[in-house]
């Protein structure tokens, strides 16, 4: 590979290098997914080098191949049958060390809370919600998903709803009363 072309891909793809892995993060929740997910776009930009640098808006083509990337990611997933092994990565930080034992409790139950709710959304919501939650503007959105402005903010807000509505009725679950009582 030139020298030339090295610098072209890195100068096209570095600066946007951070936020496309903070998406795959809030995709795949998994740290590896992430840091493989993230791989495959770079491995698409730099065998669509000359696409890539004809684009206004770079930022907005590398987030909706990653977008894509992770529907095909997912399409294949649900066509094999897998185990998740307990341990796995999980996304985000833990809590801080120097909160206290109810403060880390109450985090651990809120993660779990909005994790359980968060895998009973469609794969669109996710992504939107995500990159949204990234700082992505409506603009940036339709271009990443390919629709226009209005349309768009309409699947937000619906997302929106969607997790709402979820979130409202896990805290009226049974379970969570049961573990919130003890």
């Amino acid at each position: 590979m030139s020298d030339v072309v090295e610098q072209r891909f890195a100068s096209l793809v570095q600066p946007h290098f951070a936020a496309l892995y903070r998406a795959a993060m809030r995709l795949t929740r998994r740290r590896a997914d992430a840091e493989d997910l993230v791989q495959e776009v770079c491995l698409r930009a730099f065998s669509r080098l000359d696409d890539l640098s004809a684009v206004t808006n770079a930022r907005a083509w590398l987030m909706r191949a990653l977008y894509h990337l992770f529907i095909d990611a997912t399409r294949r997933k649900r066509r094999q049958l897998s185990i998740s092994l307990p341990g796995d990565d999980a996304a985000g930080a833990p809590p801080s060390e120097e909160a206290g034992p109810e403060r880390l409790a109450e985090a651990g139950r809120l993660h779990e809370r909005l994790a359980a709710v968060w895998d009973r959304l469609d794969t669109e919501q996710k992504a939107l919600l995500s990159l949204h939650s990234e700082g992505h503007d409506l603009e940036e959105l339709a271009a990443i998903f390919g629709v226009n402005k209005n349309a768009l903010s309409a699947r937000l807000h619906r997302a929106r709803q969607r997790l709402a509505k979820l979130l409202a009725a896990d805290a009226n679950s049974p379970a969570l009363r049961l573990v919130e009582n003890q």
